[in-house]
């Protein structure tokens, strides 16, 4: 449920751009409201409007093999030959601003209750809404005047990119593009509100049937049965927790289940320019952490729409993978792509960052543990997961004894340089083993074989790579700057591989990471690092972190930022605060759940992000296997959602279950629950 506390939020104009406006979405459309100097803006985005010219699909030459041996040679020039790059790009694209002249407007309010904006002044009061159910309407009432201002008038990147002006209605805009079909709104005054219609092709002539009652019921219902089902939670710190109910709002409003797949900054795209990175699909960090809510927030269907996307690219993921590798039965992802697969291109460093298609084989098999969702194993999951290993299989070289890692990237460490790649980097080290654990426990429920091979690979194929001590970026390579990627640490956090590394390396590698510091960090980088620090018993750490994110990289209206909102705190990529991205809002939205519980190694771990004395707890949230958690300090319980098995180890104290039988912290319990059974556990007094 969503606490009283946290329904609303309030904002002063002026919001100077944009992504300083608050905003509703639901998964196809996206809203953003801001403005200043007597004029009230709606940005109306939209997810899936792609101008798909340009990109760069596989090239012949783009072999590993080629790769491997160019730096062997250590020669940059022919890499980058290889990984031109091309002239033009796909991109999302602006689509429209309603402009209101309100010169009284003084504030503008959002209610998570039922994602109501509301903005407000003396005498003034327009409230706008968006549809769930019919995801191409939207409405507002309360203003007399207003302006519908098509992308093309707004973003002058549009002429550049082939597109003719808009044909212009007393009701809305037409506007055609280059190659892909047309779009446009339609617009109609009724006695209750305007109503606008966002459309794909033809020129809509039908009617606009609606009414802002029936809009302002329809919202009310949808969101009470969303905050109905939805983890609730108390950190301790009010702030922290606002941002979670928040970030878990926005999770919704951009991956809805019956909504399009969701980019960097899913449906709240910029109307007068083209967004960051195109608002692409990023897999090497990005879509992960925009999508991590899904499964510890028990909205396993909002991954849906992005399993379908990506089994639609099962062709051209096949031709990626023959083209790298020569082998028909792979898959392989770049890791900047648009909605079709097609390569973004020009940064060779991510174009054979394999990991981007691990990360998601682990996701999809993450999914399908919590979600019991074995038709889509059946259909495409492991299908995947084989298909990516079979590309890593064939890039690693065997010396009798030990099979490496020739020559790979670890992610966007120094950058597209010659000195960008090495050997065995630990980050893909502990993506293919990881990978491989899942493969054999999905093949286990499915009855399915799977190559004797990759049981002598999980063998002979190192964990990680040492360096001095510590886990390397790759072989004679240990992190020697502050990086906004923890990637060389990923068999702590995502994978779960730490068990496999000395306690001595660990704790080294954690004193190299903190002395390194924050200063090349990105907002995305903090909540890898809360879920980095639970794991290494700092809990401290992880919820300072997760109170000091909101000042740093949040902007006046809450938005997620890309870069630091004031200077002094870290370098910046990009040099400014106006680049929005949602992967860390959506991010900490995880790491707060995680702090509750975590899985390490098969066992369930609970209340690792908080201290002892900390005043927290949870109700409702989901855990892999089929079930859901709920409790504090004080006593938990464990309801199973289908039959399972519970494996988790006591927290801190003496503990009782319903039995009276008494349990130490550290003490890890086994047991199988039936389909609604419930486990209940009780401190010790």
């Amino acid at each position: 449920m969503l606490p009283v506390e946290y329904e609303k939020t309030v904002v002063d104009f002026p919001l100077e751009h944009v992504q300083t406006g608050l905003a509703i979405g639901n998964g196809v459309l996206g809203l953003s409201v801001w403005g200043e100097n007597g004029i009230v803006n709606i940005t109306v985005g939209a997810t899936a409007l792609w101008d798909h010219q340009g990109g760069e699909l596989w090239q012949k030459d783009q072999t590993y093999k080629n790769f491997c041996e160019a730096f062997e040679a250590q020669d940059i020039k022919r890499v980058r030959q290889l990984f031109s790059g091309p002239a033009i790009q796909p991109a999302t694209v602006p689509l429209a601003r309603v402009v209101l002249p309100l010169s009284e407007a003084k504030s503008v309010s959002l209610s998570l209750k039922d994602s109501l904006l509301k903005v407000e002044g003396k005498n003034t009061t327009v409230e706008i809404r968006l549809a769930q159910k019919d995801k191409n309407l939207f409405a507002f009432r309360g203003a007399k005047e207003f302006q519908l201002i098509p992308g093309f008038d707004l973003a002058p990147v549009l002429a550049t990119r082939g597109f003719v002006p808009p044909e212009k209605y007393a009701d809305g805009f037409h506007q055609p593009m280059p190659h892909d079909p047309a779009y446009g709104i339609v617009c109609k005054e009724q006695n209750d509100g305007v109503f606008f219609r966002f459309y794909r092709g033809k020129r809509m002539q039908e009617e606009i049937c609606a009414s802002f009652a029936g809009l302002e019921k329809e919202n009310t219902v949808f969101w009470q049965e969303f905050w109905e089902k939805t983890p609730e939670i108390r950190t301790g710190n009010k702030i922290t927790d606002s941002f979670y109910y928040r970030g878990i709002f926005n999770f919704q409003g951009m991956t809805a289940a019956d909504g399009d797949p969701a980019g960097l900054q899913g449906p709240w795209i910029e109307d007068s320019q083209l967004p960051p990175w195109s608002s692409d699909f990023h897999f090497n960090i990005n879509v992960e952490m925009c999508y991590w809510p899904a499964c510890r927030a028990g909205l396993f269907d909002n991954l849906k729409p992005l399993w379908a996307m990506m089994e639609s690219w099962k062709e051209r993921m096949r031709y990626n993978a023959e083209c790298f590798v020569g082998i028909k039965d792979g898959y392989m992802i770049p890791h900047s792509v648009d909605d079709r697969c097609v390569n973004l291109a020009g940064f060779w460093a991510g174009t054979v960052d394999h990991t981007s298609a691990g990360w998601m084989a682990d996701m999809m098999f993450e999914y399908v543990r919590y979600s019991g969702d074995m038709d889509f194993l059946r259909r495409f999951g492991f299908d995947f997961m084989c298909g990516v290993m079979r590309v890593y299989e064939a890039m690693l070289e065997f010396d009798g004894e030990h099979y490496a890692l020739p020559w790979l990237t670890s992610p966007e460490y120094r950058g597209a340089e010659i000195d960008a790649c090495g050997k065995n980097p630990s980050f893909h080290l502990a993506a293919i083993h990881r990978l491989l654990r899942d493969i054999f426990a999905a093949a286990e429920m499915l009855g399915e074989k799977v190559p004797q091979t990759w049981y002598d690979i999980q063998e002979k194929l190192p964990v990680y790579t040492e360096v001095d001590g510590e886990i390397g970026l790759w072989e004679g390579l240990k992190l020697d700057m502050s990086h906004r990627h923890h990637s060389h640490l990923a068999a702590v956090c995502p994978f779960d591989m730490a068990d496999k590394l000395p306690a001595e390396v660990l704790q080294k590698s954690l004193r190299s990471w903190i002395s390194h510091g924050m200063g090349e960090w990105a907002g995305w980088s903090f909540p890898w690092a809360v879920m980095l620090h639970t794991r290494f018993g700092n809990p401290e750490m992880a919820q300072f972190l997760l109170q000091m994110w909101p000042i740093v990289y949040t902007n006046k209206g809450g938005r997620t930022l890309h870069d630091a909102n004031f200077k002094g705190f870290s370098n910046g990529l990009c040099g400014n605060n106006r680049l929005m991205q949602m992967d860390a809002g959506l991010g900490i939205v995880a790491a707060i759940l995680d702090s509750f519980l975590y899985e390490r190694n098969g066992v369930l771990e609970l209340f690792g992000g908080f201290s002892a004395e900390s005043v927290c707890s949870c109700s409702n949230i989901a855990v892999p296997g089929g079930m859901r958690f709920s409790g504090g300090r004080k006593g938990f319980t464990f309801t199973a959602v289908r039959e399972a098995n519970l494996t988790f180890r006591f927290p801190a104290g003496e503990w009782l279950d319903e039995e009276n039988r008494r349990y130490q912290g550290g003490d890890v319990f086994k047991g199988a629950l039936s389909a609604g059974q419930k486990m209940t556990f009780r401190q010790v007094p």
